[in-house]
């Protein structure tokens, strides 16, 4: 017995120094492998940091549609107060090198992951949608009082008021988004709205449920790419808000549908990072006629200046550039395809009919959801176009100065609940 345990230890150490002879005589190989790894880390590391230095920075992405963060200003202010360092990680992300190969990396592994999610945007196939949880109920609260006390103060000098409301696309398709997220977060909100416009006396149309219940049936009411609707979704809003105004709208056999590009890549796209996905088709509806408009745009920078079509004109001591017809095709070439409607954002457009007829003017105070509602409107009214972002004077004084009977105030639910221009509405309205 006892030679057999003996025997035991003897073949157990044997192993034990095979398996020590082994590691030894693998030593050299481990140190190369790991010598190699090491450099090429380091090499990755300090070429990538050699490229951010010497790569010049770029102010713009045109993929993401937004302005980038470049170096930040070093003090010892900014560098005690933890500033300077949230700053250069921002600079840091927006340069770093191959920014947007890595971007499309990201997007492919999660999607492999078979993940719904990317950078907040649900990814259903070619179908992205901006994920918003449920917002600070202040800046709705705060947009609706301040539309409302515009509206009561309007009626007060006979200016017809109507307010339409639009749905983020997460609010129209919520059949499209994930079962576990639901369309809890938009019925809350919206429920939420109902309650502040009927304390605040603000009848308004429901453009969310409208296109709500066409979702089911077609998937082109807003782009698969971007948070916008399409020309056809802005057209069924049209056709609510033009009834609301006592008039009749045009049927949809009246237009042309005239699609301008088939590659369109919008704000939703360019968050997700999705490269493999198509892009959408933008359709202009046109008319017989729709060249027979003048659209003045209150340009102060010069943007359209050399743009063929635009010429200049001085009007109320500012710099207008005009144009015939509601579309600058321009657009069409570059990543911000929707600006062909109307040019883009603004603080003041005008567009009016080449007739001799007397028409009503409508002014629309709005977002950007208006801008492929222009040529539908202008059937009907010339258009004083307002973004309370860039024009600050009072909009019941400029009402009154020229003579506007009928206002429309066109925002979707991304605006009320996000942005904070709104309060402007009350000014002058006392």
């Amino acid at each position: 017995m006892e030679e057999k345990k003996t025997k035991k230890s003897i073949d157990s150490n044997s192993e034990a120094l095979r398996l020590l002879d082994l590691q030894l005589s693998l030593k050299n190989e481990s140190k190369i492998s790991n010598w190699l790894c090491a450099i090429l880390a380091m090499g990755f590391i300090f070429t990538f940091a050699i490229l951010l230095f010497v790569t010049p920075d770029k102010e713009f992405s045109a993929e993401e549609n937004r302005t980038l963060a470049t170096f930040p200003e070093f003090t010892k202010e900014t560098f005690f107060s933890g500033e300077f360092g949230e700053e250069f990680g921002d600079y840091m992300a927006d340069q770093f090198p191959l920014r947007n190969f890595f971007v499309g990396v990201k997007a492919a592994s999660e999607t492999l992951q078979l993940k719904q999610t990317n950078n907040d945007t649900f990814i259903n196939g070619d179908f992205l949608t901006a994920r918003k949880d449920y917002p600070d109920e202040k800046h709705l609260e705060t947009n609706i009082s301040a539309a409302s006390v515009f509206a009561n103060a309007a009626k007060k000098r006979d200016i017809n008021v109507i307010a339409a409301f639009a749905g983020r696309k997460m609010d129209v398709y919520d059949n499209m988004l994930p079962p576990t997220y639901g369309a809890y977060y938009s019925d809350r909100i919206w429920n939420t709205l109902d309650t502040m416009t009927d304390d605040g006396g603000l009848d308004y149309i429901n453009l969310r449920d409208l296109l709500r219940e066409e979702s089911s049936k077609r998937h082109d009411l807003y782009y698969n790419s971007d948070h916008h609707w399409t020309t056809h979704g802005a057209y069924l809003a049209y056709c609510e808000i033009i009834r609301q105004l006592g008039k009749e709208p045009y049927a949809k056999e009246d237009f042309k549908i005239e699609t301008v590009t088939e590659n369109f890549y919008g704000t939703t796209w360019s968050a997700a990072g999705v490269k493999w996905a198509k892009g959408d088709k933008i359709d202009f509806y046109r008319f017989d006629g729709d060249e027979e408009y003048t659209m003045k745009i209150l340009d102060k920078a010069g943007v359209f200046e050399g743009v063929d079509g635009f010429s200049y004109t001085q009007e109320d001591g500012f710099k207008f550039a005009v144009k015939k017809g509601f579309y600058v095709d321009k657009f069409l070439s570059e990543k911000d395809k929707y600006a062909a409607f109307i040019g883009g954002n603004f603080g003041l457009t005008k567009i009016t009919k080449d007739t001799d007829e007397e028409r009503e003017t409508l002014l629309v105070i709005k977002d950007s959801f208006s801008h492929s509602l222009v040529p539908f409107l202008s059937r009907h009214y010339d258009l004083v176009l307002v973004d309370l972002r860039y024009y600050t004077k009072s909009m019941i004084a400029f009402a009154e100065e020229n003579e506007i009977d009928n206002v429309l105030l066109l925002y979707n639910m991304e605006t009320l609940t996000e942005a904070g221009y709104l309060k402007i509405l009350r000014s002058g309205a006392k």
